[in-house]
């Protein structure tokens, strides 16, 4: 079975991210998962593993209404990174946003695969995994 590598969920909710951590392991669809409670933390996560293979993660989930720096503002300083770092990693956001004025921001996001509601499920994973074409072979 392919998997990702790594996978960043991006959730200032403790038990969204408890949930979406069992789902991903019971699914077996990435090597490692870790966690941040908001875009800026993300973003030194993504600094400060650059160089560490195992920490670079494939997917980030990122959630849209967090304290400190909420999905957009992560995705504006995610665009200003290096497109060659960037290159192996999808970004999709993940949310409970029902709001057609962040379904329509996020669509102007070219680096932004996906724009799904919460609580993720198989299936969705599954159409992450299609349209990205997972390629990390277990």
């Amino acid at each position: 079975m392919k998997k990702f590598k790594s996978i960043l969920l991006v959730d200032d909710d403790d038990a969204t991210n408890y949930l979406h951590r069992l789902f991903l392991q019971e699914w077996d669809c990435a090597e490692h998962i870790y966690t941040a409670p908001n875009g800026q933390e993300a973003l030194e996560f993504l600094q400060t593993n650059r160089d560490f293979q195992e920490g670079q993660p494939s997917l980030i989930l990122l959630d849209i209404n967090m304290p400190i720096m909420n999905g957009f503002e992560f995705m504006e300083a995610y665009q200003t990174l290096d497109s060659q770092f960037k290159a192996s990693i999808v970004v999709v956001m993940l949310t409970s946003s029902l709001h057609h004025t962040d379904q329509e921001r996020a669509s102007g996001l070219t680096e932004l695969a996906s724009f799904i509601n919460k609580p993720l499920s198989q299936e969705q994973m599954h159409a992450i995994m299609e349209q990205v074409k997972v390629t990390i072979d277990t």
